[in-house]
């Protein structure tokens, strides 16, 4: 038996320690574009305790320049996970002999995280993620119900029919949930409630990604209001201890007095002050939608968080809507507002129902929306929040939310957010309404791809302060 003898070279070539040098990239697929910043760990798989740390620069590009033989597991920690709600990537890296090693790390694609967490879905619709939880406390709110919905357009026998789409998930018990199938490229009304304890309704743009994130807070100390109405039905709304103050204006230190501003669904709905600032203090908190709005002018409408009794503070500036002037005809030495001229005209046709401002204010004298109750082929329905919803019919004779005009304009329809009437016009504003229950009657003016009834109303600053008279009158 005999020994084999390493000479002095063999034996410390023996002992020399295999190293590495790992070189690599940490690359977002999402945004794709490098991840500066990241901090990149290699760690023992028997003891993450052990391990090499290095941090990517503004390339996202990273370096470690030794790392002991054995097998390592490579993995890296960023915001934008957290933002993504997204796990950190793990990596195995086996170091069985010297020299350089390339690593790279990345974030999967959009596509990829929406096909591992809805394996059925289609590759045309949007995965959403996120969070719910307590506007309070931050506490995950569990079993909550979040939904999504959006109007789509079939074409189908040479008509358009208009559906409304849904989808929903439930959160797990870290307040998380995944909700398949939404509509890329769109906007999206959203919501979160758990039994009583909801969001307010906002608007949500879908990405044309394949992934998208959207956390929600609801207010649990929030409570039903029952605001009075001059029909007698109240009108439910959220009240809560949220603050929301601020200005509007219509130009750059250009204050707009007289402008609405409300919580949707929740609190008063509040008018500017001579300089422009408003004030809200009863608000639930949370994720809610804040809108300003005035006559003349675009509404603009914010998706905010409200924290219950700590003050938010907004400020918009509202842009005037395009208005084109049409001819107008002078009448005893007056020039006659081409609106009044088409209103009168509409009046004599007798195609719908119209109410003087006189008659609106002996219907009632707090809500304009009660002055319809009883009217024919419309239904006045508790909304939420301030105001009464319209209920008319489409060409078949169902009922659907009617459509809403403000001076000429466009103020709600089904399938947007809907304002009320009531929220934007006072019944001593009124000059004129115009009542069409069905589809089948409304004028071309104020035709829409919505198909429902119409109601309008002109106020008597939209109409210049001119009065317009009924067919008796113009005579």
């Amino acid at each position: 038996m005999g020994v084999a003898l390493l000479s002095p070279t063999h034996a410390v070539a023996a002992q020399t320690p295999v190293t590495a040098r790992v070189v690599g990239q940490v690359y977002d697929s999402i945004a794709a574009a490098p991840l500066p910043n990241a901090l990149v760990r290699l760690f023992r798989p028997d003891d993450p305790s052990v391990g090499i740390n290095a941090r990517t620069d503004e390339r996202g590009m990273f370096a470690v320049p030794e790392l002991p033989g054995g097998v390592w597991v490579a993995s890296f920690a960023h915001a934008r996970l957290d933002s993504l709600r997204l796990e950190a990537p793990l990596a195995r890296v086996a170091v069985v002999e010297s020299g350089t090693i390339p690593l790279t790390l990345a974030i999967a694609s959009a596509s990829s995280v929406a096909r591992m967490l809805c394996p059925t879905g289609s590759d045309s619709a949007v995965t959403l993620v996120g969070e719910v939880r307590s506007a309070g406390d931050k506490s995950p709110v569990a079993g909550a119900t979040v939904s999504v919905e959006w109007p789509e357009w079939v074409f189908a026998k040479k008509s358009t029919v208009r559906e409304d789409v849904r989808r929903t998930a439930r959160t797990d018990r870290e307040g998380r949930y995944v909700l398949c199938g939404a509509a890329r490229g769109t906007v999206v009304s959203a919501r979160a409630w758990q039994a009583s304890d909801s969001t307010g309704q906002i608007e949500f743009g879908i990405p044309e990604s394949a992934y998208a994130v959207l956390d929600l807070f609801v207010d649990r100390r929030a409570s039903a209001a029952m605001l009075p109405t001059d029909s007698g039905a109240p009108a439910p709304a959220r009240a809560g201890t949220a603050v929301v103050r601020g200005t509007v204006q219509s130009g750059p230190a250009t204050a707009l007095p007289d402008a609405t501003v409300r919580v949707i669904g929740s609190g008063a709905t509040v008018r500017t002050d001579s300089t422009g600032a408003f004030f809200i203090v009863d608000a639930a908190g949370g994720t809610q939608s804040v809108e300003a709005r005035a006559i003349g002018y675009e509404p603009e409408r914010r998706a905010v968080q409200l924290e219950p009794g700590v003050p938010l503070e907004l400020s918009f500036t509202l842009n005037k809507r395009n208005v084109l002037l049409d001819t107008v005809r002078v009448v005893a030495g007056q020039s006659l507002p081409n609106d009044v001229r088409s209103l009168e005209r509409r009046w004599r046709q007798g195609q719908g129902m119209f109410l003087d401002g006189a008659t609106v204010r002996e219907r009632t004298s707090t809500m304009v929306t009660n002055a319809l109750t009883g009217l024919p082929g419309i239904r006045v329905v508790s909304g939420q929040g301030w105001g009464n919803n319209i209920v008319g019919r489409n060409f078949v004779g169902l009922e659907c939310r009617a459509t809403l005009f403000l001076d000429g304009y466009l103020l709600s329809s089904p399938g947007r957010y809907p304002a009320t009437l009531d929220e934007m016009v006072l019944p001593d504003e009124v000059a004129v309404l115009e009542v069409y229950g069905r589809s089948s009657t409304v004028p071309a003016e104020y035709l829409t791809m919505d198909g429902c009834g119409v109601v309008a109303v002109w106020t008597k600053r939209g109409l210049g302060n001119v009065r317009v008279f009924g067919p008796q009158r113009q005579k």
